[in-house]
């Protein structure tokens, strides 16, 4: 079982704990109130998707093309990612679990994110050699099929996605102009750990697979596997946090 596995089911049985602890509140309580509610629901989605995102082994497709495709196996971490970041999403999404994170800064789902990931406190190691391995594949330069480019045109793997896959309204705002601005600089800074973990969540529906991007399938995998056990280890510390201060 790979890291990323390994640390998803840990963090679904740490969110189970978190719930069995709601749930004792929940039965000397008086009436369900809206915090408790709110607690139970969030706690069940996030201990539901990653679980589905540990224990998904493969995907089957009906036709034989789509099922012995090269493509599947991306086609398999792109789907536990989406699983997991569902789970991570039940809990930003409420108040009542997100402020025994941290304070929310504002009511943006970017922002809302990072207060979970700070509050994982991943170590300052980790997050800077996953950044700079993350930056490195996306700097890589790639020549995909690009509208109003002559055949072979050569561009880094960011300008292909940010041509392809952020679409034109989306480039003046938020999360779209920020990978827009890196594209078109090259500078890289302003997209931080959070900011492409939030951002994949949009690229991996829009680009449906996206290797293509990325100059090949082994440069994708090392970026969403990368991105995958960083969402795991979020899961995991953000339920052992909950675990300590419900």
């Amino acid at each position: 079982m790979t890291p990323t596995r390994s640390k998803l089911l840990h963090a679904r049985k740490t969110y189970s704990q978190c719930a069995r602890l709601v749930e004792d509140q929940i039965s000397v309580a008086p009436q369900l109130n809206a915090v408790l509610s709110e607690r139970i629901i969030g706690l069940g989605i996030a201990a539901d998707w990653v679980r589905r995102a540990a224990e998904m082994e493969t995907v089957v497709f009906m036709g034989n093309h789509l099922d012995s495709s090269p493509r599947k196996a991306s086609f398999i971490e792109l789907t536990r990612y989406s699983f997991a970041w569902y789970g991570i999403n039940a809990i930003f999404a409420r108040n009542e679990l997100l402020d025994l994170v941290g304070p929310r800064q504002s009511a943006s789902e970017l922002d809302r994110f990072t207060v979970l990931f700070q509050g994982a406190a991943l170590s300052t190691a980790i997050v800077s050699e996953r950044l700079n391995k993350l930056h490195a594949i996306l700097h890589e330069h790639t020549a995909p099929r690009l509208p109003l480019a002559a055949p072979g045109t050569v561009v880094t793997v960011l300008q292909a996605i940010d041509a392809k896959y952020i679409p034109p309204d989306a480039k003046h705002r938020g999360t779209g102009k920020k990978v827009a601005e890196a594209a078109g600089s090259g500078n890289l800074s302003t997209l931080d750990l959070p900011t492409l973990l939030y951002a994949f969540r949009n690229w991996s529906v829009h680009g449906n697979a996206l290797d293509g991007s990325f100059g090949g399938r082994p440069k994708f995998n090392v970026y969403v596997e990368t991105l995958a056990e960083t969402l795991a280890e979020v899961h995991l510390n953000t339920a052992s946090l909950l675990l300590q201060r419900l």
